[in-house]
């Protein structure tokens, strides 16, 4: 696998093609390229380099009011252990906002527990009088989170910068997610997280279609945890921004990294997103899906007994 990170191998045939000019590649920001030299580095503050890809971001962007929501906030408090909340290194430099989870309360820290689905999302961010426009969106729920961050955006909520956790036992060829149990009809009444082993959350490539439907830019990877994406109107004309593509040429993508499925019922659960973006039928896209995963050769989708 090419692992070459260097400016003039990541970007210089690309850039001899679009701008013979010499001069013109010169005047070029390249410090989202040199950025993704922290994709795999820990930050002291997050489970990965969240808090030093952060710092970064907004020392060239700019903040606003420095707000922040993350949603699948998975332990009591900032200080109690864990794999680290991408949120904690802001809080601590003066940062505030809203943290959401299933089922933790922190009024301190203005935790509170709510299951998100894409048709409550909406009012519980009005309840607690989210800003349209801020600063910082985290979502991290392992399972639906791209149909709560869809409705989000379509709410019009505009964060300068969100992350996303994606699935890396998925290839970029394929757009998956699970679905959100709402929409099919599911009571979530008493509902109760259940993780998908190697079927939880979504593809990268499924996330890029709802970040680029609403005008952001993958900006960067953190290592297989998350995504980082950029709203487009925040980017100058001299900056390199990368392909898509290129932020995963040394992602070890579609290697098993979580239990993997022993059974096909998790074919009820999954979605091409692609196809149920194109003809709204759910059916159409779980048919989508299994039809892609099943022969796949996937390590997730081997039915074979452990």
């Amino acid at each position: 696998m090419d692992t070459d990170l260097s400016t003039e191998a990541i970007v210089g045939k690309r850039q001899e093609s679009a701008d013979p000019c010499h001069q013109s590649r010169k005047s070029m920001d390249y410090w989202l390229v040199d950025l993704h030299r922290l994709s795999d580095a820990k930050g002291q503050k997050s489970q990965g380099a969240q808090d030093m890809y952060f710092e970064r971001i907004f020392a060239y962007t700019g903040t606003t009011n420095r707000y922040f929501v993350e949603f699948g906030f998975n332990e009591p408090s900032y200080t109690s252990g864990g794999s680290g909340a991408n949120t904690w290194n802001l809080y601590d430099s003066g940062w505030r906002g809203l943290l959401l989870d299933g089922s933790r309360e922190n009024t301190e820290i203005n935790l509170h527990a709510h299951y998100l689905f894409e048709g409550n999302i909406a009012s519980v961010l009005g309840k607690y009088e989210v800003p349209k426009d801020f600063d910082l969106l985290s979502c991290d729920m392992d399972s639906h989170d791209i149909f709560v961050l869809g409705r989000i955006l379509k709410s019009g909520y505009r964060p300068r910068v969100f992350t996303t956790e994606y699935n890396s036992n998925y290839p970029l060829e394929y757009a998956i997610t699970l679905i959100d149990p709402t929409i099919i009809g599911a009571d979530v009444s008493a509902y109760n997280f259940e993780f998908k082993n190697c079927a939880w959350g979504a593809s990268a490539s499924a996330l890029r279609t709802v970040a680029e439907k609403f005008g952001y830019t993958l900006v960067g990877r953190v290592g297989l945890l998350d995504l980082v994406w950029l709203r487009n109107d925040l980017i100058k004309e001299d900056w390199e921004v990368p392909a898509f593509e290129w932020f995963f040429k040394d992602a070890p993508l579609g290697h098993l990294l979580n239990g993997k499925q022993t059974s096909d019922d998790i074919f009820e659960y999954l979605v091409d997103f692609d196809v149920l973006e194109k003809t709204g039928s759910v059916q159409k896209a779980k048919e989508a899906a299994r039809v892609k995963l099943e022969p796949s050769g996937l390590a997730c989708f081997n039915f074979s007994p452990l």
